[in-house]
């Protein structure tokens, strides 16, 4: 039955009684006198972003923003020093009188601290690494930063393979390319992401996880991944949140284009390229207007050769049942476009205007033979049609009244997914091979190529890659229709500046509303060609891509069919049937209205403390697929409301180092695919009875967060970090199989006849806590003599380990770790950089990692859960062929140089997967192989037109 919503009357009321007596405590204490405020530059006039202003003798700081801008407020009448400080420039001071004039303007223009850091302002990866360092530094949580110029110093295809550099992050990989970021060890689903701010939907059905790899490298000014949360942040962030902010237009006029092009030498060659820019101005007298316009197109010839074997689960020496050999032909497009405007109503107050639209076609075919242990061979092929799309519209703005000020927007965001993957079936019709065609473990060399007797490979009728040999059994069309997501959200909140004594502090509440709409309406169209009275041969749809080099030579590929002649056979056919409404097909509406309350207090110079809690209430209605109407009309939902505090203490050692602490609290909603799921019929035919039910009432999962970081500011430019993390995960969502009774389901259409009844359900059970460590380490290394003054280094390194416990209803008794938590990460980037010449070399590792679990050692029986028999058990165990699905350790090697040519013209290259690392699975071991996938190294080069109205 679907619960109705709850409006939580009470705790409205007392919300806003709470609030309405904070504001009154804060007003009561705030005594507003002036302000300052002002801009901080370089030499050149480019902003810095994150520089941290002092006003003393208050002691009282503020960090300059995307503008460069600062503003201190509620200042009693005086006279004040304003003390600049940025990584790798000279401190800056000024005084200020605050009198009769109740408002003082400090625009602040750095030096370079030596004549051997000018580079800091003529690289502009050197520039972005010193501004990272800075928003790392001033951030009052545990945050780190990637800029553009820094994104953009490697081969990031898109944003996620930016991220996979930071500690503790690691990447689930597609296809050549990161997809999802996982933070400290958590799945994808564990974290959040945001653009400017704002909740955006997956471009997915089923999943709340955004896929990254949609949105192009190119398209944002920086992305920002928070560790931990605070109240004024959105709770969905167990492992982090990741935001990407778009571009704005700075003070300088700014034109920026590119164009590179590429090659990579795989399936006879396939070429890369990519255009984009940028344009941005400010404009009136007081430049109040901003404007600033980017659009990113980018063509990508992937070509990925590929082996997906099935393990023999009852053998403990590697044998295998099937192989698929696939090879894959891509030409996938990405392009963008994002903007903003602005306009500076005053000093510290402004409204604005930002969107970024991003879409990913991920465009290809897949050729396939799939070679039977003793049985005929199959074949198929893929023709991919997927469109994905994220897009995001927020304005807002920001208002200061004296000591306090107001900040609001209202923003509509919405992804979608088009098309899908349609293909063809072929079935053997040659001579009987099976005998001959047999896994062959004593002619396979190299445990991770499995080989395949000779006689698969028979030139002629017997080759199992030959299409020739085969016919048209089914065929189907990419899906139509689509599945989309549309975030209408508004959001507030007030902040007031106040001191007791001498300490400063801000109290600050808001709230936020985001109705969430997403859904599923696609449907299929295929035909059945095996009812036609003769056989249709596929020798009528060859086609003319071959790879007479596939995976090195070690695998035989004949030739392929062409997707085209197929579609054009069956549509003529007048066999193609619509398959109605998909079983996949769902319906949700979710809303989440939340409220916070924050305080920041200085406790001393050196001890900043920030405190708060924030409330969501969440409602979610659905419609699931009805089996026996074959609509979606099943309804489900529930509401619940959750209290989230946090509290995080910064303790500055000496003027470069500090220590932070934090504790916070946060969840993640279910996936829509669990929560609206349809429920398939009861299978009576087999023993125990089977079916499958979804659960509308599936609750957040959460993690209490404990956070304790170490940090080192290095000179010139530098920082060292260390730092301990440790979650306790409550109410985990697990997709587990449950004895019931079955009386419970005795008025389905088909009653069960078993003593029990095999319950398929996504629940919320068991527990989990992980724990880990990460270090980094980044500086330039202009102290060194001669040429190697230009030297600098990036590393990180994180450990982290995990342990599942109350999951019996996955079928083991055993403790897994979570899902996706890989043991050991790292990255090493070493740099060079003079005032022409840049590069740097990325070096990542992620260790191997549960991707699916998969080993069983219990069973359902009539009366609960209980072992499996020894001798049923998989051949090794946990171990063994028969255990959980791992994704492979990855190792890639990334390059990337620069030269300046001109002032304005630079020329760059890179070399992308340079040691052409593979991708896959496996069972238990390394050596139960169920993927190996290359793609081999992909070389480009270009120029990049840069004006920034400097003389």
């Amino acid at each position: 039955m679907m619960q109705q919503p709850h409006s939580h009357p009470s705790l409205v009321l007392k919300l806003c009684i709470g609030l309405a007596l904070a504001l009154s405590v804060s007003t009561m204490f705030a005594q507003s006198r002036g302000g300052v405020s002002g801009r901080v530059t370089d030499s050149s006039g480019a902003v810095l972003q994150g520089a941290r202003v002092e006003l003393q003798p208050q002691g009282i700081t503020a960090v300059t923003n995307q503008l460069g801008e600062f503003t201190f407020t509620n200042i009693p009448q005086g006279e004040y020093t304003v003390v600049v400080s940025y990584v790798g420039f000279e401190t800056y001071t000024q005084k200020v009188t605050i009198g009769a004039n109740p408002r003082a303007v400090v625009n602040a223009a750095l030096a370079v601290k030596s004549k051997n850091e000018e580079v800091i302002v003529t690289a502009p990866r050197v520039h972005g690494e010193a501004e990272a360092i800075n928003r790392t530094r001033d951030a009052d949580n545990i945050l780190q930063v990637i800029p553009a110029d820094v994104i953009t110093s490697l081969p990031n295809a898109n944003i996620a393979d930016a991220l996979g550099r930071l500690p503790s992050v690691t990447l689930e990989r597609d296809e050549g390319e990161g997809k999802y970021v996982q933070i400290r060890g958590t799945e994808p689903r564990l974290s959040n992401v945001t653009i400017d701010g704002v909740n955006v939907p997956s471009p997915e059905s089923g999943v709340r996880q955004i896929k990254l790899d949609t949105v192009a490298s190119d398209l944002v000014e920086s992305v920002e991944v928070n560790k931990t949360l605070q109240a004024n942040q959105d709770g969905d962030g167990i492992g982090g949140s990741v935001n990407l902010k778009t571009k704005t237009a700075g003070d300088v006029p700014s034109l920026s284009l590119y164009g590179l092009g590429g090659y990579t030498p795989i399936i006879g060659g396939r070429g890369v390229d990519q255009f984009g820019g940028t344009v941005g101005h400010r404009f009136g007298a007081n430049k109040k207007l901003g404007i600033l316009f980017g659009g990113t197109y980018d063509w990508n010839g992937r070509g990925i050769n590929d082996i997906e074997p099935v393990p023999t689960t009852t053998s403990l020496a590697p044998h295998y049942d099937s192989i698929d050999m696939r090879d894959y032909e891509y030409y996938r497009t990405r392009w963008g476009m994002s903007g903003s405007t602005d306009y500076k109503l005053g000093e510290g107050s402004d409204i604005h205007l930002r969107g970024l639209y991003s879409t990913f076609r991920n465009w290809g075919q897949k050729y396939v033979y799939t070679l039977n242990d003793g049985a005929l061979p199959q074949a198929s092929q893929d023709w991919r049609r997927p469109d994905f799309a994220i897009g995001s519209l927020v304005l807002g703005g920001r208002k200061v009244f004296g000591s306090s000020w107001l900040n609001w927007d209202t923003s509509v965001a919405r992804s979608r997914s088009l098309n899908g993957d349609g293909g063809a079936n072929y079935a053997w019709a040659g001579p009987d091979i099976s005998g001959n065609c047999v896994n062959d473990p004593a002619h396979t060399t190299d445990k991770f190529r499995p080989i395949f007797s000779a006689g698969c490979f028979v030139p002629g009728s017997a080759d199992a890659t030959d299409i020739r040999n085969y016919n048209l059994t089914s065929f189907q069309l990419p899906p139509t229709g689509e599945s989309a997501q549309l975030n209408l959200q508004a959001s507030a909140s007030f902040a007031q500046n106040y001191h007791l004594g001498s300490h400063y502090g801000t109290f600050e509440f808001g709230g936020k509303i985001r109705n969430a709409h997403k859904f599923d309406d696609t449907q299929t169209l295929n035909a059945d060609f095996t009812s036609l009275p003769a056989p249709v041969p596929a020798a009528q749809f060859m086609g003319t891509f071959t790879d007479s080099n596939y995976y090195d030579g070690t695998y035989h590929f004949t030739n392929t069919p062409d997707y085209t002649k197929v579609r054009a056979f069956a549509m003529a056919s007048g066999l193609i049937n619509s398959s109605g409404v998909n079983s996949a097909n769902y319906n949700l509406i979710e809303r989440v209205s939340a409220g916070y309350l924050m305080n920041t207090l200085d406790l001393t110079q050196r001890v900043r403390v920030v405190a708060g809690v924030r409330f969501e209430a969440t409602h979610v209605d659905t419609r699931s697929f009805d089996a026996a109407s074959g609509t979606v009309s099943i309804p489900g939902g529930s509401d619940y409301l959750d209290v989230l505090p946090s509290v995080s203490v910064r303790v500055g050692l000496t003027k470069d180092s500090a220590v932070r602490a934090v504790f916070s609290r946060g969840l993640s909603r279910p996936d829509p695919q669990d929560i609206a799921q349809a429920s398939s019929p009861l299978d009576n035919t087999q023993t125990p009875n089977v079916i499958t039910l979804g659960n509308p009432n599936l609750k957040a999962e959460h993690s209490n967060n404990y956070d304790l970081l170490f940090e080192q500011y290095l000179n010139p430019v530098g920082v060292i970090q260390a730092g301990f993390f440790y979650k306790q995960l409550g109410n985990p969502i697990v997709n587990g199989l449950f004895a019931e009774s079955p009386s419970l389901f005795a008025n389905l259409p088909t009653p069960p006849t078993s003593p029990y009844v095999l319950v398929s359900q996504v629940q919320n059970i068991g527990s989990a806590h992980l724990m880990g460590f990460e270090i980094s380490y980044s500086q330039r290394l202009s102290f060194l003599p001669g040429l190697m003054k230009g030297a600098g280094i990036s590393a990180n390194y994180s450990y982290t380990n995990s342990q599942t416990s109350g999951l019996q209803a996955l079928l083991r008794d055993d403790n897994p770790a979570l899902l996706r938590q890989a043991p050991n990460t790292w990255n090493i980037s070493p740099t060079f950089d003079t005032k022409r010449f840049s590069m740097r070399v990325g070096m990542t590792y992620n260790d191997a990692m549960i991707f699916a679990y998969q080993f069983q050692d219990l069973q359902p029986g009539p009366t609960g859960i209980v072992p499996i028999p020894a001798a049923n058990l998989t051949a090794g165990g946990a171990k063994g062929p028969g255990g959980d699905n791992y994704l492979y350790a990855h190792y890639q090697i990334d390059v990337q140089g620069s030269y300046k040519i001109t002032h304005s013209f630079s020329f760059y290259a890179y070399g992308l997967n340079l040691n052409n690392e593979v991708f896959g699975f496996y069972n238990g071991s390394p050596q139960y192989v169920v993927q190996r996938e290359y793609y081999k190294p992909t070389y480009a080069g270009g120029i990049r037109y840069t004006f920034n109205g400097e003389k």
